[in-house]
């Protein structure tokens, strides 16, 4: 209680509440990018999300010599390699088509509908395809297999095919109820599976199985007959990037799809999150100098009074004490300041993130606790260092 005396702390509660509201400022600008990217996330990375990381398809222009007989050009291992490797790509995928012919028949007396048709087949890692994956799983010998299909071709059939012929429109929830038989056939023999709609892909013009029944069924149907990459698939983190346009221009590279408009926004809307929390780090670190450049005038207006309590056998631990308190102090008042205002912020935006997830948490993501702990007692620790440092100086 001596040192408290003589060390008196000579702070207005004006200068207290400031430097306690401008860590505060800092804490939520930090803490709310952190949170708000976390509100978000479902938007960029749910698997049927419209704003997940760009996917550019990526083929050959079809020339005479493809015409004359030679099948559709593909992409050598090289070339593959050669894209992968560009500081702009994330992933590079090939379509695994099917080497075998595949014939699809649906029937289903009660919905009034059966018809058979060859078609085709494609297949993508998991990470590729952008629907629910809870159900896109496959097991070799399982019976069934999941489908994705493009939306745009149930859109052409409702309000293309359907609505000329006065046929009843199909929802996407009748389409995942209606059983699809596969006719599969190659060199190595026959067999025939039932097939689900599982999902409907915004961005992919292809007809999807899983990787793992394509290349069972590639092996079982056409042992010894290795696929054809015709198309990649690449993931690109920023689809406005010009060196992308530039690269597939210089290869001779068509993209299909009309670009990469959602990717954009996508990219650009990181950048504001990564923006905002560089900006609340930014005014914690102008709030920890002003902080410190406050204790060091204090420790400088009792310089004499410390020199006498050093002397007299005190240690740096002790004199410093009311100093690492204020701090500690200061600190915690704007960590508990920084979680009310911080949820009235996020109060503002989540009924309209609503509508975009369906369902969020109501209350604040984990990261956002370990953020501004970290953060607080990283400040406080570089805080009581600079002033333990300082105190051992005045000797």
């Amino acid at each position: 209680m001596l040192l408290y005396k003589l060390l008196r702390l000579q702070l207005s509660p004006w200068q207290l509440a400031g430097f306690v509201l401008a860590n505060c400022l800092g804490l939520v600008v930090v803490l709310f990018g952190v949170q708000f990217y976390s509100d978000v996330a479902p938007v960029f990375t749910a698997g049927d999300s419209f704003m997940k990381e760009e996917y550019v398809v990526v083929t050959k222009e079809v020339g005479l010599a493809n015409m004359m007989g030679r099948g559709a050009p593909v992409f050598t291992d090289a070339e593959v390699a050669d894209i992968a490797a560009q500081p702009f790509v994330d992933g590079c995928a090939p379509f695994t088509g099917a080497t075998f012919s595949v014939v699809a028949a649906v029937s289903s007396p009660a919905a009034g509908v059966g018809f058979q048709t060859e078609m085709f087949l494609e297949a993508l890692p998991d990470n590729y395809v952008d629907t629910d994956l809870a159900r896109w799983h496959y097991t070799p010998g399982n019976p069934q297999v999941p489908i994705v299909i493009p939306r745009n071709y149930l859109n052409l059939y409702n309000f293309g095919f359907a609505s000329g012929r006065g046929l009843p429109a199909v929802s996407e929830g009748m389409v995942g109820l209606v059983p699809i038989r596969l006719y599969l056939s190659g060199a190595g023999g026959s067999v025939v599976v039932e097939g689900r709609v599982t999902g409907f892909s915004n961005r992919l013009n292809t007809i999807l199985v899983p990787l793992a029944f394509m290349q069972w069924a590639n092996d079982t149907l056409s042992p010894g007959l290795a696929p054809k990459a015709t198309r990649l698939c690449i993931d690109v983190s920023n689809p406005a990037d010009p060196r992308l346009g530039q690269f597939l221009t210089q290869r001779g590279y068509r993209t299909e799809g009309t670009g990469g408009d959602a990717g954009r926004m996508a990219f650009f809307l990181r950048v504001v999150c990564y923006s905002v929390v560089l900006v609340g780090v930014a005014i914690c670190l102008l709030a920890f100098f002003v902080m410190l450049l406050s204790v060091y005038l204090l420790l400088q207006k009792n310089l004499e009074k410390i020199r006498t309590l050093r002397l007299v056998g005190y240690s740096v631990r002790a004199v410093s004490l009311p100093y690492l308190l204020l701090i500690c102090a200061v600190y915690a008042l704007g960590l508990l300041a920084a979680s009310p205002a911080l949820r009235a912020l996020r109060g503002l935006y989540m009924e309209q993130i609503g509508v975009f997830t369906g369902n969020y948490a109501t209350g604040l993501a984990p990261a956002v606790d370990a953020t501004a702990l970290l953060l607080t007692l990283l400040l406080t620790l570089l805080s009581a260092a600079a002033t333990l440092t300082r105190v051992r100086r005045c000797l």
